[in-house]
């Protein structure tokens, strides 16, 4: 496992995180907690897509997907990239990066996810790039998966 963010399910059935964040797989936790919105398909054919705070950048050549967190949508200090400069803004430190085939089925799984309830979750990227979700009766649990 390349890296993770373990998360715990609150009252509002929303999962926050446990541990100490890692950036890339806490903006696709925040996205999907936050901002998703599964009949949005200008997701799939816009180049850039910006949500609430969220950001969704489309590398059609590639097949790859970039979401990441705006700060410039939270902060008017901050000042963020234009649409032309967004191609040499996204990176895999500044956004969770993903084939588009990777994304549709952490989509699928998120929502079964989601409709178990388990009170803990991990997000981790495998030794092979592909991000993956799995939920947890118990931190225990979770904590044995991790380390195994």
């Amino acid at each position: 496992m390349k890296e993770f963010i373990e998360l715990y399910k609150e009252k509002n059935n929303s999962y926050y995180t446990l541990s100490r964040p890692n950036p890339p797989l806490w903006h696709l936790n925040y996205f999907f907690e936050n901002d998703y919105r599964s009949c949005d398909q200008n997701i799939f054919i816009r180049q850039l897509n910006f949500y609430h705070v969220t950001y969704v950048y489309n590398d059609f050549k590639n097949h790859m997907m970039y979401i990441g967190f705006g700060e410039w949508f939270i902060d008017e200090n901050i000042e963020g990239p234009s649409a032309e400069e967004f191609h040499d803004y996204v990176n895999e430190a500044n956004s969770c990066k993903m084939s588009v085939q990777n994304f549709l089925e952490f989509k699928e799984r998120w929502s079964l996810l989601k409709q178990e309830l388990l009170p803990f979750a991990l997000i981790y990227r495998n030794d092979n790039d592909w991000i993956d979700c799995k939920g947890f009766e118990s931190k225990e649990a979770m904590e044995l998966f991790i380390n195994n």
